[in-house]
C-alpha cells in the first residue's frame, strides 16, 4: 500500500473505528421503554450506523481511487473564494440563535421557533414578506411534530399565556 493511498484511507478507517465504538456504547444504555416505544439508544444507533456507512463508501472510494497526479482544469478564482458581501449577518444570525435559546423557557419552543425562524429569513435576505409569516409558522409546527411525534423529545411549553398558546398548538397539531 502506497503512503498517498495510506493518507487517504487512514480518516476513514479512524471514522468508521469511531462508529463502530459508538454504536458498542449505545448497546449499554439502560433501556426502561415498553416494546412498542423506541429505546434511547435508538437515535444514537441510527447516526453510527449511517456514519459507518458513509465511512465505508469513502473508505472504497480512497481506496479505488487513482493515486497518480492529475492535472486539474483551469478555476474560476471568484468560485474559490467568493467575496465576503456581509459577514457581519453571521454575528446577527448567532445572536438571533442567542436569543432563541434564551427565550425558549420562557416563551416556549413553538413561539420561539416561529420568531427564529422568521429573524432568520429576515437575515437571510428574504424579499417575498407576505410570505414570511406563514413560513415561520410551518417550519415550527413541522419541527414541533418532528420532535413530539418522531423523535419524543418534551419540548418546552413556556409560562403564563405562552404555556396556554403551545398547549393549543399542540392540540391541534394532534400531539397528546
Amino acid at each position: 500500500m502506497s503512503t498517498s493511498m495510506l493518507k487517504r484511507v487512514i480518516p476513514y478507517l479512524i471514522t468508521l473505528a469511531l462508529a463502530v465504538f459508538l454504536y458498542r456504547q449505545a448497546d449499554r444504555f439502560p433501556i426502561l421503554t415498553s416494546a412498542r416505544m423506541p429505546g434511547p439508544d435508538l437515535w444514537p444507533k441510527m447516526i453510527c450506523v449511517l456514519l459507518a456507512g458513509v465511512s465505508l463508501i469513502g473508505l472504497l472510494g480512497a481506496a479505488f481511487a487513482p493515486g497518480g497526479v492529475q492535472e486539474q482544469e483551469p478555476v474560476d478564482e471568484a468560485l474559490v473564494s467568493p467575496p465576503e458581501t456581509h459577514p457581519y449577518l453571521v454575528w446577527v444570525g448567532v445572536a438571533a440563535t442567542g436569543l432563541y435559546v434564551g427565550s425558549m423557557p420562557y416563551l416556549g419552543f413553538f413561539i420561539a421557533t416561529v420568531l427564529f425562524a422568521a429573524a432568520l429569513l429576515l437575515i437571510g435576505g428574504m424579499r417575498r414578506w407576505a410570505w414570511l409569516g406563514p413560513t415561520a409558522l410551518i417550519l415550527s409546527g413541522v419541527f414541533t411534530l418532528i420532535f413530539m411525534k418522531v423523535v419524543y423529545v418534551s419540548l418546552p411549553l413556556g409560562t403564563g399565556p405562552f404555556m396556554q398558546v403551545s398547549l393549543l398548538v399542540f392540540k391541534l397539531l394532534g400531539i397528546h
